[in-house]
């Protein structure tokens, strides 16, 4: 089968987007439309999956601003207009299409072309925009969010959509079962895909020191990844007040890529709560640095808020920190306690709670010999068990064998 995969962003660096392409890959021919940078070309072979640019934002203005006109009708006229080349190109048999945004430009030309569909939610994205502009002040940009990305319209196109496609995709059974819930959505339509990791990851950790951290051997406690209201960063701050009393030269690192406004309001709590010393809040890194930040923290930690996004959705980086063999740090999310808390591999918070924060870092400190063999069972489930993507892949290949092995479409 010709599958087509469709994502707003950039391949291979998207994870999950590039894991579920190779993995596909095996069994299937496997084309990626997807938009590029100024050095990215627009035809590309990357393992043996053809990879299509033809689409470029020259910078945030413009990019905000297709947004805006995609939310309006709920078609990006840019992908609209790549899809059909796309397609006619490649002889498209199944378009699978990432996240919610690009749902109905997809489906549209799928159903022009009498081709098989698959919608790939990677997280509740109508819950999200609920969370993701939280901290925001500009008077403008509430309104423009409040009238293009409100939830009751992004929530009524995502039941739209699900009926729609012919499978659905998603990252955790919390999600799925929402889905069903709110949707009245038939199980056997939908399939979980989580974010879990490959065995391989760990050939990347070496001993080497990260450039960020000092010559001087503090307690590190470290998190990578994106920023936002909903990935619960301030309750880690403001638990770092209880935490310097209590463990001495203990070092908050909060790396990661971050607007402008996001990067201000934590910085601006720092100073607030005289944290300078204590919390340090860094740029995203190169891949392979940030593994290295990984495997020299005494402690990562995934701290989210809990809400109807964060409730719905897990992070690549839990499976990585697995792999990383180093204790783990989460809060109560229900999705995050699936994996941490029945496998007994990591240590738990009360979303929000700086006070939980703070004694359960404490009691890792104190105890860490504990925190250790749960570090150690993790990763003999990430590479022995069920928690990695050989694993998790299966669920995947299982979607294009089984629920769409009996599509006979045409292309017209």
């Amino acid at each position: 089968m010709n599958i087509g995969m469709v994502v707003d962003g950039r391949y291979p660096s998207d994870i999950r987007v590039r894991k579920e392409a190779e993995s596909l890959s095996k069994n299937h021919s496997v084309f990626v439309l997807c938009i590029r940078n100024k050095t990215e070309k627009i035809f590309e072979s990357i393992d043996d999956i053809q990879i299509y640019r033809p689409i470029s934002y020259p910078n945030v203005v413009i990019k905000g601003v297709i947004d805006g006109i995609t939310s309006l009708f709920f078609i990006h006229p840019l992908f609209s207009i790549a899809l059909k080349k796309f397609v006619k190109k490649y002889k498209i048999e199944a378009l699978h299409v990432h996240d919610l945004p690009l749902a109905k430009t997809v489906y549209k030309t799928a159903k022009q072309r009498n081709i098989s569909t698959v919608l790939d939610l990677h997280e509740n994205y109508p819950e999200g925009l609920k969370v993701w502009f939280s901290w925001k002040r500009n008077i403008f940009m509430k309104w423009k969010n409040k009238v293009f990305f409100n939830y009751k319209k992004w929530h009524n196109y995502e039941k739209k959509m699900v009926h729609l496609f012919d499978v659905i995709i998603t990252v955790v059974d919390e999600m799925k079962e929402r889905i069903i819930k709110e949707h009245n959505l038939a199980e056997s339509k939908i399939a979980v895909i989580t974010n879990s990791e490959k065995k391989d990851f760990v050939h990347f950790y070496t001993q080497k020191k990260p450039l960020l951290f000092s010559n001087k051997t503090p307690f590190i406690i470290s998190y990578v990844g994106g920023f936002g209201p909903h990935r619960g960063l301030h309750t880690a701050i403001l638990g770092m007040k209880k935490i310097v009393k209590i463990i001495p030269n203990v070092s908050l690192f909060i790396v990661g890529p971050a607007s402008k406004y996001v990067r201000n309001y934590l910085t601006k709590m720092v100073i607030k709560e005289n944290l300078e010393n204590n919390v340090f809040i860094k740029n995203a890194i190169p891949f392979n640095e940030v593994i290295e930040v990984m495997k020299n923290s005494h402690i990562n930690i995934i701290p989210h808020e809990s809400n109807g996004h964060t409730e719905n959705t897990i992070p690549h980086k839990l499976y990585q920190i697995l792999l990383s063999k180093q204790p783990i740090l989460v809060s109560d999310c229900k999705p995050l306690v699936d994996i941490i808390g029945k496998n007994d591999i990591g240590t738990i918070f009360k979303a929000g709670s700086a006070n939980s924060f703070a004694e359960k870092v404490t009691e890792i400190y104190q105890n860490y010999n504990t925190a250790q063999v749960k570090a150690d069972k993790g990763y003999s489930l990430a590479t022995q068990g069920n928690l990695n993507w050989e694993y998790t892949e299966k669920a995947l290949l299982k979607v294009y064998n089984t629920f769409l092995k009996e599509d006979n479409r045409e292309i017209n």
